[in-house]
């Protein structure tokens, strides 16, 4: 089957040149010219989507070709029922496993669905070298998908004379390619960072007048018709309808809590919709507000995020602390991943060694350390249905209690150790999983919950 998407990729030589701000700007500028636009990130990445979300309202949800085959990320794509969507890559546009693999990279996303990219270049403190390095990325784009250069923190001045330059040499280098606008240093809407990456927007107090500031200033310096042209001339997405093949738990009547407030907000858009398309239903609370677990419920899910931001209060609250508790020694089914597996220790000491006390259902705690633990795509290997999960790790925490349930394995290395606590009704640890890449498990974990009614 063929479903129209007219669609651009944002991406960018490498981390750090303005791809999500750009992304936003470009989203709300687009919205405000009453266009239907959504978005999509690529990659195994919660915090640039919530400010997507912060334009658009919604969310539009991941790309990732190490999680998904060709099938999957093309039925996600063509599950979108708006006329326009902005994915935005992730690190440099060939980054992927490894860093040194094409796979799961931005420009193995665009293959895959017949994305054209606009790229984004740093043009900050470079000028004529701006060339060799456009041509150096364009020379290994051997499916011409780059259809357009944007430059950040310029001057009009220097655009008008740069841009020429560029333009005229691609052209006569045969690239199909030029620029297609500029943005200049706001100093105004600059967005803070921490150690795993930019600041929520839920921490940034004027994060939409940020955004409207770099959407008004686009007005003048990008040339929206012609991103809209590249957007327009997208290729018609392929793709196999398997909805009636895939197997849906009609008339379960069961409820599963998920965790999400200011400290647990790292959820894949993905697999919540699989939760419901297997007859679940989702009833959110928050472990940092609420007294208590929701009503009725007959599993809980645990995200992760930012708890270590939030010790006295998570510490604080009792109440909710003995109630998750004694829920899960009570055998109500589980999953608890990265943020959310650190809840459930017994302790967590924040980066100057202060301990703050937590549900206590797993018997250590976790301490911050300055280096990055571990980071990447892992695969989990087992003999039951969490065989083939795939997921990630990001994080400097570490747990005296790491667990030793599963082997996982770092993707595209040959390390590989011991680590979560896995059970018929619970799987806790640092991964962050991805469930389709392992739908029976999730199968069985509703079922489990059924189970228990």
């Amino acid at each position: 089957m063929k479903k129209r998407l007219n669609r651009v990729m944002i991406a960018a030589a490498g981390s750090g040149s303005g791809k999500t701000m750009i992304t936003c700007g470009l989203l709300n500028l687009l919205k405000k010219m009453n266009m239907d636009v959504t978005s999509y990130k690529c990659g195994p990445d919660y915090i640039d989507p919530m400010f997507h979300k912060t334009v658009l309202g919604i969310y539009g949800g991941n790309l990732d070709t190490y999680f998904c085959d060709d099938q999957a990320i093309c039925e996600i794509l063509a599950g979108c029922d708006n006329e326009y969507a902005l994915m935005e890559g992730v690190m440099g546009i060939y980054d992927g496993l490894g860093g040194l693999d094409i796979k799961a990279s931005s420009y193995d996303v665009a293959c895959r669905t017949s994305t054209p990219v606009i790229l984004v270049v740093d043009a900050g403190g470079s000028a004529r070298t701006l060339l060799s390095v456009i041509k150096g990325i364009l020379a290994d784009d051997s499916l011409r998908l780059i259809r357009g250069i944007i430059l950040n923190r310029v001057s009009k001045r220097f655009y008008e004379k740069i841009s020429a330059f560029l333009d005229e040499e691609l052209k006569r280098d045969g690239y199909d390619v030029r620029t297609v606008g500029y943005l200049p240093h706001i100093k105004d809407a600059e967005i803070g960072s921490r150690h795993l990456g930019l600041m929520m927007p839920s921490e940034i107090s004027d994060i939409k007048e940020k955004i409207d500031k770099i959407s008004d200033v686009m007005k003048t310096t990008f040339d929206t018709a012609a991103i809209v042209d590249i957007m327009d001339k997208a290729k018609d997405i392929e793709f196999r309808d398997d909805a009636d093949k895939r197997v849906v738990c009609e008339d379960v009547n069961i409820r599963i809590a998920v965790a999400k407030d200011e400290a647990f907000c790292f959820y894949y858009k993905e697999n919540l919709k699989l939760f419901e398309e297997l007859g679940t239903e989702i009833v959110y609370f928050s472990p940092l507000h609420d007294k208590e677990l929701p009503k009725d419920i007959h599993g809980i899910y645990f995200g992760g995020g930012y708890p270590e931001l939030h010790l006295k209060e998570l510490s604080d609250n009792k109440s909710m602390l003995d109630c998750v508790r004694k829920a899960i020694e009570n055998g109500l089914p589980s999953l608890a991943e990265c943020g959310g597996f650190m809840y459930l220790h017994e302790e967590i000491e924040d980066k100057k060694g202060n301990p703050y006390k937590m549900t206590g259902v797993i018997p250590g705690r976790c301490v911050w350390s300055e280096e990055l633990k571990r980071f990447g795509y892992v695969e989990i290997e087992s003999e039951d249905e969490l065989d083939g999960m795939k997921g990630h790790e990001f994080h400097r925490y570490v747990s005296t209690a790491d667990g030793d349930a599963v082997t996982v394995r770092k993707a595209g290395t040959d390390i590989s150790y011991r680590s979560m606590y896995a059970g018929r009704d619970h799987v806790w640890g640092f991964m962050h999983m991805y469930y389709r890449s392992a739908p029976r498990f999730l199968q069985h974990f509703v079922e489990v919950m059924s189970d228990g009614r």
